[in-house]
């Protein structure tokens, strides 16, 4: 019975203090992805995306979990050898979900971090030139799963209250619209670009 009593207590308090290493907050960001596309050789045809939207996100101190709305214009990008043009291809709207490792070293009113981790995107929904939505599911077509890899920083405002800046590079996996039914001289291509975000956050 004592012991019980004393793993419950352990427990109430590892979970105190757990929470009260907790914060939260929200902000905007940004998002460039290119590269999303298919080569052989030297042509290469693909999608360029550049988002802007807003999070929120939940820190663990070493841990951040984001979640984010983005839209923005998409680019049909073709190159050949030297020759490299592009067109407008339409919007996207997409919802994703990011979970990083951190690090946190303070120093003084700042805190400075690397940052490591996964991120998922889901394209809700996505819009031709002309207006007329993609005849298929957005979602299946051009939903990509990748990694990301940066740093940050939180800039204390008060005991409670701190900015935070983050900038990752994110490497994203073939959408299925770009590896499936490609021939065998064709290769899918990782997205790859910058994400930047800029947010205010509440230590609970």
């Amino acid at each position: 019975m004592k012991k019980g009593i004393l793993v419950l207590a352990l427990l109430v308090f590892i979970s105190f203090g757990a929470f009260a290493q907790m914060s939260a907050g929200g902000g905007l960001l940004f998002d460039l992805s290119s590269n999303n596309g298919v080569k052989e050789g030297n042509i290469y045809g693909g999608f360029r995306i550049v988002s802007f939207g807003g999070f929120v996100f939940f820190d663990a101190h070493y841990v951040e979990a984001d979640v984010y709305f983005a839209g923005g214009s998409v680019d049909i990008v073709a190159k050949a050898g030297g020759i490299s043009g592009s067109v407008d291809a339409g919007s996207f709207t997409q919802l994703g979900f990011s979970l990083l490792g951190k690090y946190p070293i303070e120093m003084g009113e700042l805190t400075v971090f690397p940052l490591f981790g996964i991120n998922y995107n889901i394209v809700l929904s996505y819009k031709l030139p002309n207006g007329e939505k993609f005849p298929e599911s957005a979602a299946e077509w051009f939903s990509q799963f990748g990694f990301q890899a940066g740093a940050g920083l939180d800039y204390n405002l008060n005991d409670n209250l701190y900015l935070r800046a983050s900038a990752l590079l994110h490497l994203r996996l073939p959408m299925k619209f770009c590896k499936d039914d490609i021939s065998s001289s064709e290769t899918a291509t990782l997205g790859i670009g910058p994400v930047i975000k800029v947010a205010i956050g509440y230590r609970l």
